[in-house]
């Protein structure tokens, strides 16, 4: 098997035995420039989002109370989680994007999410922008520290605008605006609403085909009544 997919494997294995509550880690996609159109792109990394069901669990008594904006790091409303993502061309500006988000904590408890979307680059090879919209669907199949099973299920849009100041490196706006369905069983489904932005920066790494990701930004989410601030951060490698 080539490095570049045990990396995948290995990482989506660790996904499954790893997490809680899932947490809704965005943007989903982000394309990072026109990319390449012949060739796949594979990424590994970390990044952080919201507990969406967060208000729901605490409703419910499952959990402390709601903090809200005044812990905003609060791993029962805040986590941080894998991510292994695959962009794959399928004609110059088009590209599919599908993922795996895996959650990272210290207790080894399933919880885990799937993404798929689609972008569009619309500019030069310097500067241009590219929308996306992605859907998502995650669970803890019930084997959480919870009593319930949550779940959730969702649409993203996305438009990132890039700039590439010199060969090798981009630089992008990332704004982004996501609607879910949190459902904790038995019982409770709300709609939760999270959108935000992030700046980010892609920068290859010697010679070769590989890159690193980083970034970071703002969100703000809004479930079951109950809203607060998120911080938004990623690193991620990719080839």
């Amino acid at each position: 098997m080539p490095s570049r997919v045990r990396a995948i494997v290995m990482t989506g294995v660790l996904g499954v035995l790893a997490g809680c509550t899932p947490t809704t880690a965005g943007p989903m996609v982000m394309r990072m420039g026109p990319g390449m159109p012949d060739e796949r792109f594979y990424q590994v990394g970390f990044r952080t989002g919201p507990r969406l069901s967060a208000p729901q669990l605490s409703a419910r008594g499952e959990q402390d109370p709601f903090q809200g904006d005044a812990k905003p790091l609060s791993s029962e409303q805040w986590g941080i989680s894998y991510d292994a993502a695959l962009t794959v061309p399928l004609a110059e500006r088009l590209s599919l994007h599908a993922g795996l988000q895996g959650e990272f904590f210290l207790v080894p408890v399933p919880g885990y999410g799937l993404y798929t979307g689609l972008s569009y680059y619309v500019g030069s090879q310097r500067l241009g922008l590219a929308p996306a919209v992605a859907v998502r669907a995650a669970s803890d199949f019930g084997l959480g520290d919870t009593d319930s099973t949550s779940s959730l299920f969702g649409v993203e849009g996305t438009c990132a605008f890039t700039v590439q100041p010199e060969a090798g490196m981009s630089l992008g706006i990332v704004p982004f605006v996501g609607v879910n369905r949190s459902l904790v069983n038995p019982g409770s489904q709300v709609t939760a609403v999270y959108y935000g932005a992030v700046v980010a920066a892609q920068i290859s790494l010697g010679e070769g085909k590989s890159k690193l990701e980083l970034s970071g930004g703002y969100g703000r989410a809004h479930a079951g009544g109950a809203s607060w601030n998120v911080p938004v951060a990623g690193i991620r490698g990719g080839r």
